[in-house]
């Protein structure tokens, strides 16, 4: 009787020992479906993700090529391109409700900050982003049925306190931004993108939802790719502006003398980046 007990619980122990061993193993898949999954939700456009390498064990870990490309509207180009994303999480976080990352470091970013009918693609992801986040905002933290996730796997989140995150530290830098308009008749502008640091996201309400940290990242991007592109325009392009002032728009001339406050090519340049 003892030995078929004990054999009982051997068999028990290995087959906990092969799930925890599965789960461990499939983690990183786990997190990059997830990640794909609700970026594009928030989004509403395609996020890939090429690969997650993840150990909880060392406490930290990185995804390699997010991607997130144009909403409708746009061309078929990458909006957002994270090369390297370098985490560092506190372990012993884990556990709970809301889960503490250490540091946050986004390497070589790539963002194209393109123009079309009179709005720019940035703006137009980051309005989907703060629409879906608005959606957990009144305590909500199942996930909308009509993104194709399961009955059964809507239920049991609903049934859980949502996991929320703070991020004690989040750097991107080494990035590049490139800017399109119309203007510029089929020219792409590049510059740099000044390193981006944010400190405690979440931290003041106890933890922030996935939607919110995304809100946040792509808020704060969105902002710093608009600053550059627009001075990048005005100092690469200011010159054919002044000289075509009429052709590219719609005849206001604003250099000549006179003009009213706000018709300069400048000001004109500036209208149509939305600033």
């Amino acid at each position: 009787m003892m030995k078929k007990i004990a054999l009982a619980f051997a068999i028990v122990v290995i087959a906990i020992a092969g799930a925890a061993y599965y789960f461990a193993s499939n983690i990183d898949s786990v997190i990059k479906a997830m990640v794909e999954r609700y970026g594009s939700e928030a989004t509403q456009t395609s996020v890939t993700l090429k690969s997650v390498k993840l150990s909880f064990k060392e406490g930290g870990g990185e995804l390699n090529s997010l991607v997130v490309k144009n909403p409708k509207g746009f061309s078929s180009n990458d909006a957002i391109s994270l090369g390297d994303i370098k985490i560092v999480l506190d372990i012993s976080t884990l556990q709970s409700n809301t889960i503490v990352i250490k540091d946050v470091t986004i390497l070589q970013p790539a963002v194209l900050y393109e123009y079309a009918g009179g709005g720019g693609n940035l703006e137009a992801i980051q309005k989907n982003v703060q629409s879906y986040a608005a959606k957990f905002s009144g305590g909500k933290t199942t996930p909308d049925k009509s993104a194709g996730a399961s009955g059964d796997a809507d239920k049991a989140a609903s049934q859980q306190p949502e996991k929320k995150v703070i991020i004690e530290n989040l750097v991107i830098r080494d990035g590049k931004i490139s800017a399109t308009h119309q203007a510029l008749q089929g020219r792409t502008l590049s510059a740099p993108l000044p390193t981006i640091q944010l400190k405690d996201i979440g931290k003041d309400k106890g933890g922030a939802t996935p939607a919110e940290v995304a809100e946040k990242v792509i808020g704060t991007i969105s902002a710093q790719a608009s600053r550059v592109a627009t001075a990048e325009l005005q100092k690469q392009v200011g010159n054919l502006i002044k000289d075509q002032a009429g052709g590219l728009f719609g005849g206001a001339t604003g250099g000549a003398a006179g003009g009213a406050a706000g018709s300069s090519p400048a000001d004109k340049l500036k209208g149509l980046l939305g600033k």
